[in-house]
């Protein structure tokens, strides 16, 4: 399903999707893409997609380790160990640390071992040393035995081979993103470089006359581009390279050189001239590039309602309004699902981290629209209290103060005290 304009005319809300809606239509379009694969250093592939099935080729950990600093024994040696007839063990040495176990333990035999450090073969226990008030203390000499005073059981303070991965087993599948954790499995695995898939091309494209680069002085009627540096931030956080395509003025021919440029890339994004006023050239421009085309044009939201969402091929193209706040909470609904998709990441809810909060004062949504409002969180003595925060889609620093956002209902009131979910910004 595509939601298209018939006539580029001034949008009807009555004939607008929804923005759940219209990210459903959207997640729908875009295509499943499988990138080219590279490899990368481990130590270099943090937040990157993998691009094949990791398995193990050995257990982790290869052999059996001692969760305490203790005695390693025989449980079955300990089972008439009683506090008031305690069994007496022959120490037969002690394992060092990130050494073989000098020898096999026989029955009636216990050997020292560290935290971490191996089992001795035929030991299948290990009683923490504070249980011994013989091992306790400055001693110059160990001790020929130890006593046990209770039954061990088997597996006791052990962590066997294989405990954390197996021989053979899939640890990740791809398309997942690596974080950390996946990090360290892969450094216990021995992968030394990873298969990961090369990062999409996004380029990033402002319009509008009054444009110039952050590094100009505005002339009179002139403000430098906010959003193009905002959003290729966002990009790379997200795992894309950005293309910057600069700024390109209302022209239709400029704009048309400019988008078919960024046709080279793997996906567009661009700012301001996606409305349907009669300079804004944008919409027109992508409805002849190709198809399938424009999938929708406009949605319910606030900021952002003459949100634009095509395809060109299988390549995305973003268009989203000039507004720096309305660029910014648009790329976050709609762009950073294209770009998880076009870069091989398997598909997934897309979550934003979330705090529990009330609101600080009252609240309406605007008519037949959702309002996505920005709010500062600050503790209160049940929680954290959301304060709305006022200013309109053209003034960036209302992002700069929030941390995050609420989705309010159209035409809806939230009362102060209404328990609200803040998406973390």
């Amino acid at each position: 399903m595509s939601i298209r304009p018939s006539r580029f005319r001034p949008f009807e809300l009555a004939g607008l999707p929804s923005v759940a809606e219209a990210q459903r239509i959207w997640a729908d379009a875009l295509p499943k893409v499988t990138p080219e694969i590279e490899h990368v250093d481990l130590w270099a592939c943090c937040g990157r997609v993998l691009g094949e099935d990791v398995r193990a080729a050995a257990p982790v950990p290869a052999f059996p380790r001692s969760v305490v600093d203790g005695v390693a024994l025989r449980a079955a040696d300990t089972d008439e160990a009683r506090d008031d007839r305690p069994v007496s063990l022959t120490l037969v040495g002690k394992v060092a640390m990130g050494r073989q176990a000098p020898a096999v333990l026989e029955p009636g035999q216990a050997m020292l071992v560290p935290t971490g450090g191996m089992i001795p073969p035929g030991a299948d226990a290990v009683v923490m040393v504070e249980e011994f008030p013989e091992l306790l203390g400055s001693r110059a000499d160990m001790p020929a035995a130890v006593a046990v005073r209770r039954a061990a059981a088997p597996g006791e303070n052990v962590i066997p081979v294989g405990a954390d991965v197996k021989a053979g087993e899939k640890v990740m599948e791809a398309g997942v993103r690596l974080r950390p954790p996946h990090l360290g499995v892969l450094a216990g695995l021995g992968c030394v470089t990873v298969p990961v898939y090369k990062k999409p091309e996004v380029a990033i494209l402002s319009t509008g006359e009054e444009l110039v680069a952050p590094e100009e002085v505005p002339a009179p009627g002139q403000i430098r581009d906010m959003n193009g540096v905002g959003l290729a931030a966002f990009i790379e956080e997200g795992g894309g390279r950005v293309k910057r395509l600069g700024i390109a003025r209302d022209d239709r021919r400029v704009l048309r050189e400019a988008l078919e440029a960024g046709l080279a890339s793997d996906m567009v994004v661009l700012s301001g001239g996606s409305s349907v006023g009669e300079e804004d050239w944008v919409a027109r421009i992508v409805a002849e590039l190709g198809e399938p085309g424009i999938i929708v044009h406009g949605v319910k939201l606030a900021p952002g309602k003459p949100t634009l969402l095509a395809l060109i091929g299988n390549k995305p193209v973003l268009g989203m309004p000039g507004n720096p706040v309305s660029a910014l909470v648009v790329y976050r609904l709609f762009g950073a699902m294209a770009l998880r998709r076009i870069s091989g990441e398997r598909d997934h809810p897309g979550w934003i981290p979330v705090v529990k909060a009330r609101l600080a004062h009252d609240v309406t949504g605007p008519k037949g629209r959702e309002l996505h409002m920005r709010v500062q969180l600050l503790p209160g003595e049940d929680g954290w209290i959301a304060q709305p925060i006022i200013g309109g889609s053209h003034q960036l620093m209302t992002m700069v103060k929030a941390d995050g956002i609420i989705v309010v209902p159209p035409d809806t009131k939230l009362p102060a005290g209404t328990a609200v979910n803040v998406r973390v910004w």
